[in-house]
Order: C-alpha cells, then structure tokens, then sequence
C-alpha cells in the first residue's frame, strides 16, 4: 500500500485503540532520538505520534508480526523524514545531510578533514563543503540581536 494511501484512510476505532497501546514505543523512539540529536523530546513527540498511526494503519496480525517489529520502524521513518526535513534552517541538500550523518561518528573521534574524505570516499573539496554547510547549528535570532 502506497505512503499517499495510508495517509488519506482515516483510523478505525480498532487502529486508534491500537495506537494508544503502543504509545509507549512513540514516546521511547522519540526520546531515543532526542538524546542522539541534542533535541527536546517534546519535539519528536509529535512526528513519532503520526510514525505510529501510519504503523497502526498498516498493520496486519494475520501477518504474524509482533507490533513493535513493525511499528518501530515505521516510528523511526517519520522520525528520519522530519530530522531531514527540519534539522537545518538553510535549504540544504539531502546528499550533504546524509554525507553530514555519516562523517559524525569520524568527526567526533577526531580525524583530520583529509582522513573523513577518505573515511568517506569522496573528494576533500565535497567534504570541505559538507561540514561548512551543516556543522553550525543556527542562532535563536533573538541571541543576535542580543549582541
């Protein structure tokens, strides 16, 4: 079933009933995500909330899944979609946030820009313009005026 299916099909009562009872794994996703991303959990409440009506909406028992082997991921996915689509304020481009994502875990343990590219495989002039673009983290514009 298509993305654009699922959102247009309201809930039944059932599916609602069976959002409520997983709430618990929007709300562990949500904070999952929030310690991972420096975020407020309250942030990714929402976009966890709607990972998990699309899930419930989807979700098929004569399947034999567990629930939260398939609501989880369908969590985790509108997590994703909203980090990418809201994580920067400047319009960046989804291969220099998903080039940004991978090059953390080098980033944080150190290695020169040289040794990311390479970590990376891509040219030093990419990764140069990667980590310009998404490394600053914009500025309450209330704190710049401040100044």
């Amino acid at each position: 079933m298509s993305r654009r299916r699922l959102l247009r099909r309201p809930m039944t009562r059932a599916q609602r009933a069976f959002a409520c009872a997983h709430l618990g794994l929007a709300h562990q996703q949500a904070h999952r995500f929030a310690r991972r991303w420096s975020l407020h959990s309250d942030d990714l409440l929402g976009p966890a909330y709607e990972g998990l009506c699309k899930g419930a909406i989807g979700y098929d028992a004569s399947r034999g899944h567990r629930p939260s082997s398939y609501l989880v991921p369908k969590v985790k996915g509108e997590l994703l979609h909203h980090l990418r689509d809201t994580g920067f304020s400047l319009r960046i481009s989804h291969s220099l946030r998903e080039l940004w994502i991978k090059a953390r875990r080098h980033v944080a343990l150190g290695l020169s820009d040289q040794q990311i590219a390479e970590q990376l495989q891509v040219p030093l002039e990419r990764w140069l313009d990667c980590r310009t673009a998404c490394s600053q983290r914009p500025l309450p514009l209330h704190d710049v005026l401040r100044d």
